[in-house]
C-alpha cells in the first residue's frame, strides 16, 4: 500500500512524503530515507522508489520526504539549510513512531549522498535502530567556508545550479558540522554502500566513516557502480545488500 502524507516541522512548514507499507500485518520495522542534494523523495531516476516498494514486498515500511526546500515540500532550494535538514529528520522520525503502521522501536535511518552525511550527522541525536549509508557525501563539507567566502569577496552571495538558488550561507551553516566527529557517538548497527565507480565520493570517506563505528559497521563495494547505483544491476545488488543487512533486524 502507498501513501501519501504530509507533516508540519518544527518551524510550521509542511513535508510532504510517501509511505510505502506491505499489504498484511502492522507494526512494521520502518526505513526513513533522506535524499541527496538537489534530489527529492523519489531518487535519481526514481531509485528510492523502487527501493522502497522491494522492501515492502518484504516486510518493512519506508518512509520518503521531501526535504523542506525541495520538491514538493514547502519552501524554495535556497531556504534549505544543513541545521534545518538535521530538524526535518528528527521531526519526521518522532511523526513515524507515532503511526500504527511502525514499530517505534524499529526505526532505521537511511540516506544516500548528502542524505547519507545528514543522517550519520543526526544518527547519535535520533538514535536509530540501524543505520544505512550510502555513498555519505561527507566531501562537501571540505573547503565549504573558504568557498563562501571566496564567492563573497567577489560581492557573490549565490550560485545558480542548473535553475537552483543556492545561497552561500548554506555552506556558513554547514561549517558546524564536521561529518566525522558530527557522526561519532552513535552505537547501533551501521551499513554502508559505496559503488566501486563513485566519482564523488572515494572509498578513504567510507573507512574513516566505518572506523567510527567500532566494529558494528559492515562496509560493502558494488562493483562497477556510480553515485547513484544507476544500472539494472546495481540496483539489484543495492536491494540485496540492504534486504540482507536489515532482515535480522526485524
Amino acid at each position: 500500500m502507498t501513501k501519501q502524507v504530509e507533516i508540519t516541522n518544527r518551524s510550521g512548514h509542511v513535508l510532504r512524503g510517501i509511505v510505502n507499507i506491505p499489504d498484511e500485518g502492522s507494526r512494521f520495522p520502518a526505513i526513513i530515507n533522506v535524499h541527496g542534494f538537489t534530489g527529492n523523495k523519489s531518487g535519481y531516476k526514481n531509485i528510492y522508489t523502487h527501493t522502497a516498494r522491494f522492501l515492502a514486498e518484504n516486510g518493512f515500511v519506508s518512509v520518503r520526504f521531501d526535504l523542506y526546500g525541495n520538491g514538493e515540500s514547502d519552501g524554495e532550494f535556497e531556504d534549505m539549510t544543513f541545521t534545518g535538514i538535521l530538524h526535518d529528520i528528527e521531526d519526521i522520525i518522532n511523526w513515524t513512531k507515532q503511526q500504527d503502521f511502525a514499530n517505534p522501536d524499529k526505526i532505521i535511518l537511511s540516506g544516500q549522498s548528502m542524505g547519507g552525511y545528514a543522517a550519520a550527522t543526526a544518527a547519535p541525536i535520533v538514535n536509530p535502530h540501524a543505520l544505512i549509508l550510502m555513498c555519505p557525501g561527507a566531501g562537501m563539507w571540505f573547503g565549504c567556508k573558504d568557498r563562501a567566502e571566496a564567492m563573497e569577496a567577489q560581492g557573490i552571495t549565490k550560485a545558480d545550479i542548473e535553475g537552483l538558488c543556492f545561497p552561500t550561507s548554506f555552506n556558513h551553516d554547514l561549517y558546524q558540522y564536521e561529518p566525522f566527529s558530527s557522526a561519532a557517538g552513535y552505537t547501533g548497527a551501521v551499513l554502508l554502500i559505496r559503488g566501486t565507480a563513485d566519482d564523488l565520493v572515494d572509498d578513504a570517506t567510507c573507512h574513516r566513516y566505518e572506523a567510527l563505528y567500532n566494529g558494528k559497521c559492515s562496509y560493502k563495494t558494488i562493483e562497477g557502480a556510480n553515485h547513484n547505483f544507476a544500472s539494472g544491476s546495481a540496483r539489484a545488488e543495492l536491494d540485496r545488500l540492504i534486504l540482507e543487512f536489515l532482515t535480522p533486524l526485524k
